[in-house]
């Protein structure tokens, strides 16, 4: 179980090595391959191998290494938890946030993550790009974002990356209640990664990750509520209801030099 984000700073205690970190963070941990199943007794033709996930969630770390302890952790268990249910009932989703600054962090942490994610079910990640939606009709990139997700959830592709949700039209974004509901979502294996750049420069390592889950709540929310011609695709109570469907868990990414300067 995940603990109370209400007061935790997020900055690595000093003097701690990244190999002690990743140990802390759960990062050398391996688990045994399992089997999806079916109906509860059929194993499905496609198997789950979470210690290659945390493998390769260790490599990700190792590329990345001004990310918070407190990333990698909570994204590890976040992810494996679902990894390591043979019938999960829901999809698993996470957003990831950042400054202005880290801009290219963000997006090539972000995949990095949904790679690893892919690597233990053995498939590939679908990328919706909301930037290059921004400004499209809002009826068509729903029905575009329909389309790339059902084609690849339903061959198997179980890890999506959508960039820069805050820039996607506010109708569009309704079709996330189709894949994230807990209830009735269709593909319940499947892995959904949001990312939201917000409008600071940088993100202070003195926030709390409640703070920072409030920052990022209300940047979108301002986004896609308080735009006056958008009222009748989207308002307060929809907004709040997409919301907690896909924000079940929000980490912040800080700047990391190299992949600003070099990109992915």
């Amino acid at each position: 179980t995940l603990t109370s984000l209400a007061n935790l700073e997020w900055r690595d205690p000093e003097g701690s090595s990244r190999p002690q970190m990743l140990q802390e963070a759960g990062l050398t941990r391996r688990s045994s391959p399992q089997l999806f199943m079916d109906n509860g007794s059929a194993p499905s033709s496609r198997s789950v191998n979470s210690g290659l996930f945390v493998e390769e969630m260790s490599q990700v770390a190792m590329r990345f290494p001004v990310q918070h302890t407190e990333l990698w952790r909570r994204s590890q268990i976040h992810l494996q938890k679902h990894l390591d249910t043979p019938h999960p009932t829901e999809p698993v989703s996470l957003v990831l946030t950042a400054g202005l600054k880290a801009k290219k962090t963000l997006h090539c942490l972000a995949l990095n993550i949904a790679s690893a994610f892919s690597s233990a079910v053995n498939t590939s990640v679908v990328v919706i790009d909301g930037e290059s939606q921004a400004n499209l009709d809002s009826d068509q990139v729903k029905m575009n974002i329909d389309s790339q997700l059902k084609e690849a959830f339903g061959s198997d592709k179980l890890a999506a990356v959508v960039h820069r949700f805050e820039l996607l039209p506010p109708g569009s974004t309704l079709i996330f209640y189709r894949y994230c509901d807990h209830e009735t979502a269709a593909y319940k294996r499947a892995f959904l990664l949001f990312t939201v750049l917000l409008s600071v420069e940088d993100l202070s390592t003195q926030q709390s990750l409640k703070e920072v889950e409030e920052m990022v709540r209300d940047h979108v929310e301002e986004r896609f509520v308080g735009n006056e011609t958008a009222f009748n695709e989207m308002d307060a109570d929809k907004f709040s209801g997409l919301w907690s469907r896909i924000a079940h868990l929000i980490l912040p990414v800080v700047y990391e030099n190299e992949t600003e300067q070099r990109g992915c």
